[in-house]
């Protein structure tokens, strides 16, 4: 896979909806889950969702702090824009294979 590009169509889909005492959140499954790259998709949503579910305060924080991190991220586009400096894209794309094989000599 390309490292400029995102597949949006081959993505794991995590929900998060309201329920009666809080909320509730699920992955979505999708037959392209079970192919190699969607394995590391699905490993890193269970992940994600496993660590909503056990600390849901610390997950509202974090979103909290990332809005925050968004704002300034747009308010220096918008900076950057206006002295007529380029303006480097922000990847969201994370090498996660360093991870994985640190793991495994662990």
């Amino acid at each position: 896979m390309s490292e400029d590009k995102i597949k949006l169509k081959d993505s794991v889909r995590l929900f998060v909806s309201p329920a009666d005492n809080g909320f509730a959140c699920g992955v979505i499954e999708d037959e392209w889950m079970y192919t190699d790259e969607g394995y590391f998709c699905s490993v890193i949503a269970r992940g994600m969702m496993k660590i909503a579910c056990d600390n849901p305060q610390d997950v509202f924080e974090e979103g909290l702090e990332g809005f925050r991190l968004d704002l300034e991220y747009k308010k220096s586009i918008e900076n950057t824009k206006s002295n007529g400096s380029d303006v480097l894209e922000d990847s969201k794309v994370i090498n996660i294979v360093p991870f994985i094989n640190k793991k495994k000599l662990n």
